[in-house]
């Protein structure tokens, strides 16, 4: 089998209204752009891409990396591929360049997933067996929502009750109603585990024991990345400090590492290619540490191939796949399967998935083809 064409597909899908920022509250969720720079306010603006690697034997492999304007970076690593046989392209070290940074790895992670899924369907296996096997039948996922007001945060809390959801993630920002947000939710969904993601947006370790003492008596609330993750000894005082869990939002093995050896957090969201994420997954389980499988607001091909990376890692944390939910559309011909919060693993070759040709036609801004 050798790749004979790679296609990628620039494509915008919005969001669903009222499933992001409570209007009128214009707070972006992103920072600026990895390679060109730009800031959004509408995080959503910025363009999705669905890979295509064509084989000689007309099989075709899927993958999507994260948003961002990724088009030089994608056009210069699928020339590298064109013309591979499976002999070069060994799973999990592809002849591509790939490391720590947000561009490298997001790259990399699309054209993995496409070359796990051609793989899987060419050996007539799933992309969870080629990761290591499956180790959970059903990955658990939260609910989510932005920066919200009150009462948005209790209705959107209802709606994801409404859903069938277990639990919520949903984003603050300093100057937010921290205690009446939470209590919001727990008014609507009283046994719920509730996420609360900082991105990092407070400044000092007093300010995150403030909110944490704020909601002591809110039940379960766990904070994710409520400070700068390059101060990991504030993360160490934090715990020490308080009594709710922590979490990291990591995307490298060497972050990991460092966040292990000083025993920084309870959790860990990881993000990361399909095969070092679930390295990392496994190796955080086996130092005590629970993890789930962060996601960026993404669409189908992206959040299934999280399904597989987080049922080959044994993930027991709910994850952040909900990105094909929350978007106008997911571009899959069938939706990925919804069961009592928890998302069904597939056992059909590759992914699983077929795109929906005329939903990608409908969002596509641009497609280019290499070779040209």
């Amino acid at each position: 089998m050798r790749i004979a064409e790679v296609r990628l597909h620039q494509v915008v899908v919005p969001m669903r209204p009222d499933t992001v920022n409570s209007p009128g509250l214009e707070r972006p969720l992103t920072a600026a752009d990895p390679v060109s720079g730009r800031l959004l306010l509408d995080f959503a603006q910025f363009p999705k891409w669905i890979v295509e690697l064509v084989a000689d034997n007309g099989l075709v492999g899927l993958g999507e990396p994260r948003r961002g304007d990724l088009l030089e970076p994608l056009r210069q690593q699928a020339g590298m591929l064109v013309g591979r046989t499976l002999p070069e392209l060994p799973p999990g070290n592809l002849p591509l360049p790939h490391g720590d940074s947000y561009e490298s790895y997001i790259v990399y992670e699309a054209f993995e997933m496409a070359w796990l899924d051609l793989l899987g369907r060419h050996l007539g296996v799933p992309v969870h067996y080629l990761l290591g096997g499956r180790r959970v039948e059903r990955v658990p996922v939260d609910y989510w929502m932005g920066v919200c007001t009150v009462a948005d945060t209790a209705e959107r809390a209802r709606r994801g009750l409404e859903l069938g959801f277990r639990g919520i993630k949903m984003k603050l920002r300093p100057s937010d109603d921290y205690a009446g947000r939470v209590a919001a939710v727990r008014g609507v969904a009283p046994q719920w585990p509730i996420v609360v993601d900082f991105n990092e947006s407070l400044t000092h370790p007093a300010e995150a024991v403030a909110f944490a003492r704020s909601v002591e008596a809110q039940g379960r609330v766990i904070l994710e990345s409520p400070l700068p993750q390059h101060r990991l000894d504030w993360y160490v005082e934090l715990r020490r400090r308080i009594a709710q869990p922590v979490a990291l939002h990591l995307t490298s093995g060497r972050q990991l590492l460092a966040a292990l050896r000083l025993d920084a957090a309870d959790y860990y969201n990881l993000l990361g290619p399909l095969g070092p994420f679930t390295e990392w997954a496994r190796m955080a389980q086996a130092a005590g540490c629970p993890t789930w499988r962060g996601t960026g607001m993404d669409l189908g091909v992206r959040d299934m191939s999280s399904v597989h990376a987080a049922a080959a890692a044994g993930c027991s944390l709910p994850s952040d796949i909900i990105g094909h939910l929350l978007r106008q559309d997911d571009l899959l011909a069938e939706p990925i399967r919804l069961e009592d919060g928890a998302l069904v693993v597939p056992d059909a070759p590759g992914l699983g998935i077929e795109l929906d040709r005329e939903a990608l036609a409908r969002y596509q801004v641009e497609e280019y083809r290499c070779p040209a």
